[in-house]
């Protein structure tokens, strides 16, 4: 089995997370997905775990970049970030974010950075080019806030676009994008919204929150349970990828068009 990883130590200094990029879902053992979702039922109890990966076996099955995070003192999966390319109409590349969860004992330290960073490694070791285009589908907008950490470069581009500024030429991108992930579902250009796509409609027991408050309104005034945001990142420019691998600690690749 490939993989790479590193440890993350807990505030206290103890050793707590090891991020492991592993082989895509095609070649990963059967067992070592049951394990992966087993540990993300426990450190998730707040979200019906067990029930979106019975409904969405694609996430693990058909990824082709899987990254993990590791209890090695519990033996126990306790993050988990999932891509795929996605082809795009126009030809730019697409990558198709499926899943992203860091369990609840395991947030607001270096997993989710870490996490990343190996994802975008591995990717680079490919062979594959950095993505024009990032997109996944959320009801939680610290997911949201996440991408808004990595579009401070003025050749990225964020959408939605909370503030509602007029100009920034990203709505018919996102259609596009709209109708690659979810083929024939009802969206909002404007919001950003995937009508009644959840899968299952009541994944999280309450509504979650952000640190920022302008993220909670909008999720909260435009998306219900069963809905989704469209999230994405364009990132058109190599001096804009070059600005997310930097700030994620991963050496620029030479050569890359």
């Amino acid at each position: 089995m490939r993989k790479t990883g590193h440890r993350t130590p807990r505030p206290d200094g103890r050793r707590s997370a090891e991020v492991l990029a592993l082989p895509p879902g095609r070649e990963l053992p059967s067992g070592t997905g049951t394990w992966i979702v087993d540990g993300l039922v426990k450190t998730m109890p707040g979200l019906r775990m067990r029930e979106l990966f019975a409904l969405r076996r694609d996430m693990l099955a058909e990824a082709e970049y899987i990254v993990v995070g590791v209890d090695r003192e519990r033996d126990r999966a306790v993050s988990l970030l999932t891509s795929r390319w996605a082809e795009l109409p126009s030809g730019r590349r697409c990558l198709h974010v499926m899943v992203q969860f860091v369990g609840d004992a395991y947030r607001h330290g270096s997993v989710f950075g870490e996490s990343w960073s190996a994802h975008f490694a591995r990717l680079l070791a490919d062979g594959r080019p950095f993505p024009e285009v990032i997109a996944l589908k959320t009801y939680n907008p610290v997911v949201h806030c996440a991408m808004a950490a990595f579009s401070g470069h003025p050749d990225i581009t964020l959408y939605p676009d909370l503030a509602g500024r007029p100009g920034s030429g990203a709505a018919p991108l996102a259609a596009e994008v709209a109708g690659a992930l979810a083929p024939g579902a009802p969206f909002d250009p404007v919001r950003g919204v995937l009508r009644g796509i959840g899968r299952p409609v009541d994944l999280y027991r309450e509504r979650p929150m952000s640190y920022a408050p302008e993220a909670n309104a909008y999720f909260a005034a435009n998306a219900a349970p069963g809905d989704r945001v469209l999230c994405l990142l364009h990132v058109p420019t190599r001096a804009g990828a070059d600005s997310i691998l930097s700030a994620l600690g991963v050496p620029l690749p030479s050569g890359r068009v």
